[in-house]
């Protein structure tokens, strides 16, 4: 029979990899994992959960072009295009949270325009009411 004899520089070289390796993976991660803890004196500084104050909240919302009171102590919001293609759900939400926010100090309702244009209102009688799109359609050729 034919003894195998176990090559021992063979499995130095093997093993001298797998410690390379080993630190190699424990360098990467140390370095990888490690964070920077210094924060930048220019990074913007926002409100920080969620404010009970509307006029902060229409301010830092970026679907709200602006806001203004209107008559009988209403709350106008002027939204732009994000607020418009947004889910109707979304639109929804968004105006009973306006709402809810203006009735703690106010009696009017929230009336929201888009372009100059009302497309939805919240009233203590009504609730949420869309106004209705009235969808034009393009010209068919043919």
């Amino acid at each position: 029979m034919k003894e195998k004899n176990h090559d021992y520089a063979t499995l130095s070289v093997t093993g001298r990899r797998a410690v390379a390796t080993a630190l190699l993976s424990a360098l990467l991660c140390f370095f990888g994992c490690a964070g920077d803890s210094s924060k930048t004196a220019s990074a913007a500084k926002y409100p920080t959960g969620i404010s009970e104050d509307i006029e902060q909240q229409l301010k830092y919302d970026a679907r709200v072009d602006n806001f203004e009171t209107g008559d009988n102590d209403s709350l106008v919001v002027n939204v732009n295009d994000a607020w418009i293609n947004s889910p109707p759900g979304m639109q929804e939400r968004s105006a009973g949270q306006w709402y809810s926010l203006w009735q703690s100090g106010h009696s009017g309702g929230v009336v929201i325009q888009h372009q100059g244009n009302k497309v939805a209102s919240w009233t203590s009688q009504g609730g949420y009411k869309p106004e209705s799109k009235s969808k034009e359609e393009p010209a068919s050729e043919g």
